[in-house]
């Protein structure tokens, strides 16, 4: 007969602990005589019949009037506490996309641009959100050429340009450099021609 380990709540401290029988039997006489002030949460592990885990709960010593309270205060804590913990993530992730925002005011405006190319979108778009600078029309035609050079290489394969990613210089090009400073593409299977 397989080991029975019951996950349990101590009622006086909340703390939670386990307590192992070793057999369903045991497990089924503890459970009627179930000390005050420790809750049953459940069993730690399956492998025991439905039966048996009915057997089990049948079994099990009601909660009385004062455990039930201490339950609900229990309960309410641990939601409190979970509610709050949550509010501080809230807080912690919006004070750190505060921190990217003013970052990103603060970046030099002549730094490269990442855009996006899709073959079923009428507009590039910037990969970074928090990139406040509109897209010059040079940096748009940059791109456009630089993906249309790339449908000229897929397109003996049968092949289009699905998706691509461009980093351009959006305003003035530094000396010795280009305005296309790299880029990544996806190619698709290229849509059928009408005739």
């Amino acid at each position: 007969m397989p080991k029975v380990m019951l996950r349990l709540r101590d009622l006086e401290d909340g703390e939670g602990r386990a307590v192992e029988h070793e057999s369903v039997d045991a497990a089924v006489g503890w459970l009627t005589n179930r000390p005050r002030f420790v809750e049953v949460l459940g069993v730690v592990f399956e492998g025991i019949s439905r039966e048996d885990n009915d057997r089990m709960k049948a079994a099990m010593r009601p909660l009385d009037d004062e455990e039930k309270a201490r339950v609900a205060q229990l309960d309410e804590k641990e939601h409190a506490e979970k509610a709050a913990r949550a509010e501080q993530r809230r807080k912690e992730a919006e004070e750190a996309a505060q921190k990217l925002r003013d970052e990103a005011k603060k970046a030099s405006p002549t730094r490269p641009m990442e855009l996006c190319y899709r073959f079923d979108e009428p507009e590039l778009a910037k990969t970074d959100q928090l990139d406040e600078r509109p897209i010059s029309e040079e940096a748009k035609a940059a791109v456009l050429e630089w993906v249309k050079e790339r449908e000229e290489w897929v397109a003996p394969r049968g092949q289009s340009i699905g998706e691509a990613k461009v980093t351009v210089y959006p305003g003035e090009v530094p000396a010795k450099k280009e305005r296309v400073v790299q880029g990544t593409f996806v190619p698709i299977a290229a849509p059928e021609k009408k005739t």
